[in-house]
């Protein structure tokens, strides 16, 4: 259709002269509600339902995913920001053990965000499900470790590790909800926000500051909720009691199957109240790598198309996109200090009460 409008140079419109001299083609993550089929619902997300289903690729190629749908007159305009600003970061992620972003729906109602499908699940609700033996725990913890690894490679702050933010499949953990994410090295945060304090380092919850140390220290809590088959931080401690021991010195012990030198890894490296004194993600991958004699897969592609992309320095400064109607939304690349305001976000299954204002 604009091609042949495009060549013929006929009108557009039957009500007004319109010629169409300058068309502007899809990207390739933007997609056509008809290339996206439903097929079964899997639960709430923040902003909408979570269904399964198949996208049909531009080479006519189907592949199964996971749909966010959000209903845009239920959703402010800050929170369809975020979901945006979460869409325009993850497109940029190409990792085994980060979820993958096939893109999003947005020229009509309701605005649709495409993922991978992650066949078993949240990561803690798999660990929940069955006692998993330490073995493969100490890949699930090595594998999250390369995952954040080329996170803080892509100088991005994701700022909500936890099992429950991580996605398990194919043998695989995937690092996934990227809404806290953001750009940059250094994260000045409101003190007044909604935080998950269970997973917090202690200068985070004493300062709200978060750095990719900040990340290393939840990492670290996350180990603990792996070796524990997904139970939640700081059993017995009300926020409040994890609040304040947190920020007094107080770290949890883990069970005694971990290997030794992992124990010390997460308690000396990860959890150490000077940030200085935690190892970087590259660091803690590269001593669990040889911890647990377990070699890194070839990311080779991967590193290199991350390359390619930080050399690309022609990208807008702002970028635009077309939601339904005529709303249009510029959205920042992002840098540290700029960022778009925070929506309002909760948690599902049963997280609320972990999300209070420092």
């Amino acid at each position: 259709m604009i091609e042949h409008h495009l060549n013929k140079k006929e009108s557009i419109s039957r009500a007004n002269e319109v010629i169409l001299r300058t068309p502007i083609l899809r990207q390739a993550w933007e997609h056509a509600h008809e290339d996206v089929e439903l097929t079964k619902k899997l639960g709430e997300g923040a902003f909408g339902e979570v269904h399964m289903g198949k996208l049909k690729l531009r080479n006519g190629r189907k592949v199964d995913v996971a749909v966010k749908l959000a209903k845009l007159e239920v959703l402010t305009k800050e929170q369809i920001k975020e979901i945006m600003h979460e869409a325009r970061l993850m497109r940029n992620f190409d990792h085994p053990n980060v979820v993958k972003f096939y893109g999003v729906a947005a020229g009509q109602e309701p605005l649709m965000v495409l993922m991978e499908l992650v066949n078993c699940g949240a990561l803690d609700s798999y660990l929940q499900k069955q006692e998993q033996p330490i073995e493969k725990k100490n890949e699930m913890c090595l594998q999250a470790a390369w995952g954040l690894e080329y996170l803080h490679m892509k100088n991005v702050l994701h700022r909500d590790i936890a099992a429950r933010n991580c996605l398990y499949g194919d043998n695989k953990v995937k690092i996934s909800d990227f809404g806290l994410t953001r750009e940059g090295t250094v994260y000045q945060m409101d003190p007044h926000k909604r935080v998950p304090i269970r997973w917090l380092a202690p200068e985070t919850l004493k300062m709200a500051i978060y750095t990719q140390k900040t990340d290393v220290f939840s990492y670290g809590i996350m180990c603990w909720e792996i070796y524990n088959n997904g139970i939640e931080p700081y059993p017995g401690m009300t926020v409040a009691e994890v609040n304040q021991n947190v920020k007094e010195g107080y770290r949890m012990e883990l069970p005694f199957n971990v290997p030794p030198d992992v124990q010390t890894l997460i308690k000396v490296r990860c959890w150490s109240e000077n940030p200085n004194d935690r190892y970087s993600m590259a660091d803690i991958a590269k001593h669990l790598q040889r911890i647990l004699q377990i070699p890194r897969p070839d990311f080779a592609a991967s590193i290199l198309r991350l390359r390619q992309f930080e050399m690309n320095q022609n990208e807008p400064a702002m970028e635009e996109i077309r939601i339904v109607g005529n709303d249009t939304y510029r959205l920042p690349r992002g840098s540290p200090g700029t960022l778009p305001n925070e929506a309002h976000r909760r948690y599902s299954r049963g997280y609320a009460h972990n999300e209070v204002a420092m």
